[in-house]
């Protein structure tokens, strides 16, 4: 049975909570394109839609990449997928793998999302295999499966520590070879279009710089996470919650925002980004140690090591307010040098070329954000609350992971729901006519708060007596967010982190800016927002989501999710 939600009103409103658009247009003055289905996203999700999608020849189909094609959360995928494919081998089997998962997610999965996807995944995967994504093989040509934290027996699969990149390289090939999906990279969603709640497209800033607008009958939102609200993070530099901010825009429900997955291991090197450190070097024997090679992880978890992530990342931060340092170690030296060399030729080349020869020097490491479990609310078809709106992976929330994911269940479900998504727009567009253009430029919300009455061309824009300066704020917002709403919160930090967003936002939220960095910016801020108000209200500790003013779990009154939409703000 679903658990119950909690839809509840905020007492405090923010500038321009309630705009509808943040980039107004004249119908008439933009070019139109005409689609059946529309994916945003070029991940694993939304290319598995956009392949379900087009197996329907009579559909047309366009794909929408903020960047390149290729650039996505997927590609960075390190550790690998988790599917129950060799059983009679590895004593495993989809009852475990559906127990292990409901056991890490803290007591809010929906069993029924959770068995329905990791059964329905075993035969995706094979698919995806098909579709030649070459994952590593045993001597006897079967795949070869590790294991990660939480999960109890070998199941995940893996193409060295580049599984993401096989995986996106497989499904851009398969897509690129269907005739009828178009398919657009450099291209900005800015908003969802929509008349009367239902969503009929989306607008967007091309290659060429220009603002277009695309009509769809459906429309699949595969846009990945917000890791870029955070200073320390392992996400690409895309995941700035555009998706999340277009959604709560356009009405629909976002839902369990306030747990955002830390992984415990990222390469730290001051000055550098942060890159992660594949949970599955620990599954292949890597221990974390403390300054004095103490292996701390063995005394305070029955799996030690392979422990949840969020025990592991709250664990190495106690460690390293201890110490007084501003990291552990991973070592390596367990594993066979031979196995690191084939296993992890990535990491071993990068820590290469910050002067770290593994296995014989153990890596720096320390938690950075890593993946948004919260998102825009959807049934097991991948459908929202929006009609014409669907939404898979990343910038999705299925309640499949709960209050935790457990690793190598994301592209999972990214595969799983991608296709569905696909599937389930294909069908409805028998019963969508296609949509008509409207302008958004006397869209109801428009115009309510602090607005500029012209367009800002640049990364700086005027304010009476001074120069806002987009950069530096989202730099501003970035260590907020770490230092109030990361790893650990409480309540005084939430509340302040609530009012100095709320400052922040007064200008920019009202500023009618005219590219994408600067949509960006305000993509950032108000999903900072959100994230901060669902952390506020969520007054136990659950999952990865840590109140150190209230750190034990509450079933009684908290074993529920929490959810959020445009309409709980008062006006």
């Amino acid at each position: 049975m679903p658990l119950p939600t909690s839809h509840e009103p905020f007492l405090h409103d923010v500038p321009s909570i309630h705009r509808r658009y943040l980039a107004t247009f004249d119908v008439a003055r933009v070019p139109h394109r005409f689609t059946d289905v529309l994916v945003v996203g070029s991940g694993i999700a939304g290319l598995s839609a956009a392949l379900a999608a087009s197996s329907r020849k009579d559909l047309s189909v366009i794909v929408l990449a903020k960047r390149s094609l290729e650039e996505s959360a997927t590609r960075y995928a390190q550790g690998g997928i988790a599917a129950v494919l060799r059983p009679q081998v590895t004593g495993d089997s989809v009852d475990q793998h559906v127990a292990d998962s409901l056991a890490g997610a803290a007591g809010l999965a929906d069993e029924n999302v959770v068995r329905s996807t990791l059964s329905e995944g075993v035969e995706r995967v094979r698919q995806l295999i098909a579709l030649g994504a070459g994952f590593d093989r045993d001597e006897s040509g079967e795949p070869r499966l590790t294991r990660e934290g939480a999960h109890s027996l070998p199941r995940i699969l893996h193409r060295g520590d580049t599984t993401g990149q096989e995986i996106e390289r497989a499904l851009v090939t398969a897509i690129g070879e269907q005739s009828n999906v178009l398919l657009l990279p450099d291209t900005f969603a800015i908003d969802l279009l929509g008349v009367e709640g239902a969503v009929t497209g989306v607008l967007t800033w091309t290659a060429n710089g220009e603002v277009e607008a695309i009509w769809a009958r459906q429309t699949v939102l595969a846009t990945g996470g917000a890791g870029r609200l955070y200073r320390e993070t392992t996400n690409p530099a895309i995941a700035t919650g555009d998706g999340l901010a277009m959604a709560f825009r356009a009405g629909a429900t976002l839902s369990d925002l306030e747990f955002v997955q830390f992984h415990p291991t990222t390469l730290y090197v001051a000055g550098a980004d942060r890159f992660l450190i594949t949970e599955a070097i620990r599954g292949e024997g890597g221990v974390l140690r403390d300054s004095k090679g103490r292996a701390f992880m063995k005394d305070l978890h029955a799996l030690g090591d392979l422990a949840p992530r969020d025990i592991v990342s709250r664990s190495i931060l106690r460690v390293m307010e201890k110490t007084g340092e501003n990291r552990v170690w991973l070592d390596l030296s367990g594993i066979e040098p031979q196995r690191v060399h084939d296993r992890f030729p990535r990491i071993r080349e990068i820590c290469r070329g910050f002067g770290i020869d593994i296995p014989r020097q153990p890596i720096p490491v320390r938690p950075s954000a890593h993946y948004s479990i919260g998102g825009v609310a959807t049934d097991i078809d991948a459908r929202t609350d929006l009609p014409g709106l669907l939404a898979a992976g990343e910038v999705a929330c299925t309640a499949l992971h709960g209050a935790n994911r457990l690793g190598s269940n994301s592209l999972l479900e990214g595969l799983v729901f991608g296709d569905r998504a696909g599937a389930t727009a294909a069908r409805a567009c028998d019963n969508t006519p296609r949509p008509a253009p409207v302008s958004t430029r006397d869209a109801p919300g428009q115009g309510d708060g602090v607005r500029n009455d012209r367009a800002i061309e640049s990364g700086h824009g005027d304010v009476p007596g001074r120069v806002l300066n987009l950069d530096d704020l989202l730099t501003s917002v970035k260590s907020l967010m770490w230092y109030r709403v990361g790893v650990e919160r409480d309540g005084d930090g939430l509340r302040g982190a609530l009012e100095q967003l709320r400052s922040w936002m007064a200008y920019p939220m009202g500023s009618d800016f005219r590219d994408p960095r600067s949509w960006c910016l305000q993509n950032v801020l108000q999903t900072a927002y959100l994230v901060t108000v669902s952390a506020l209200r969520r007054e136990e500790s659950r999952g990865v989501h840590y109140r150190s003013d209230h750190p034990e779990r509450d079933d009684d009154h908290w074993r529920r999710h929490l959810t959020i939409a445009r309409q709980d703000f008062p006006r």
